[in-house]
């Protein structure tokens, strides 16, 4: 291991950690999110103030109506706090196990990918699409100069993984949303799949470590009562974290 490098390394992830807080506080305002949420809620109290005026012309007591919850916009905790410790951990972490080369450039360069991903689904429970098809596409194009990947690999993990997701999507109805199975379509085209050698099996083994990861974790919450069956349990986040134990369990040991 070069302490140097990890080290250093582990700085670089800190600074693109908030690099990446810093983009999803742009992302909110280029989506509209905030105004969003200020349409749906307008919304939601004339709902419930025609249902209250209803009630009372019957003669009746208007029920309680649940309180709105409004999310959080802006710089939080997420982005000036959890951004930059997961960048600097994935960043030092992967960095233990290589030396400044190609892939190990390739690799921060997913890691800063996730990250932004994961903070966005925990916050918003959103994976936007202005991040996951350019990532996608630049994964494919990338497999060709990436050590143990390959064009082939890459565009069928894409193409496998998402297909699955988008399938589960609709069998489910909308069980898993399409962020999510565009997700899986980029972890497929980072990690790749051939069914020529269970060698070739990562994007496979990433999205199943990601499910089982975030099942079990979704269970522990409904058993603690953190979460109901209700409560929407972000699945980003689960897959992402998948996706980087394939992908430092895929690096020689040096």
């Amino acid at each position: 291991m070069n302490i140097a490098f990890t080290l250093a390394s582990g700085v670089a992830g800190a600074v693109v950690g908030l690099g990446t807080g810093w983009l999803n506080v742009v992302l909110e305002r280029v989506e509209g999110l905030r105004q969003e949420e200020d349409e749906e809620r307008a919304e939601y109290e004339a709902e419930v103030a025609k249902g209250a005026d209803a009630a009372r012309e019957r003669g009746e007591q208007p029920e309680a109506a649940a309180p709105w919850l409004p999310e959080k916009y802006g710089w939080t905790w997420l982005e000036w706090g959890l951004a930059p410790v997961l960048g600097a951990l994935t960043f030092g972490l992967f960095a233990g196990r290589q030396t400044l080369t190609w892939a190990a450039l390739e690799t921060f360069l997913w890691m800063a990918v996730f990250v932004q991903i994961v903070l966005f689904d925990l916050k918003h429970r959103l994976i936007l699409d202005k991040i996951t098809y350019p990532a996608i596409v630049v994964a494919v194009l990338l497999s060709a100069v990436t050590p143990g990947l390959s064009f082939t690999r890459s565009l069928t993990g894409a193409l496998v993984i998402g297909g699955f997701f988008l399938l589960f999507h609709l069998i489910s109805r909308h069980g898993i949303g399409l962020g999510d199975a565009k997700l899986g379509a980029l972890i497929g085209a980072v990690t790749g799949l051939g069914l020529d050698s269970p060698n070739h099996l990562q994007a496979v083994y990433a999205v199943t470590g990601g499910v089982f990861l975030g099942g079990a974790v979704a269970l522990l919450l409904l058993v603690t009562r953190v979460r109901s069956l209700k409560d929407p349990i972000p699945y980003g986040p689960f897959l992402c974290a998948g996706a980087v134990l394939v992908l430092f369990q895929s690096l020689p040991l040096t």
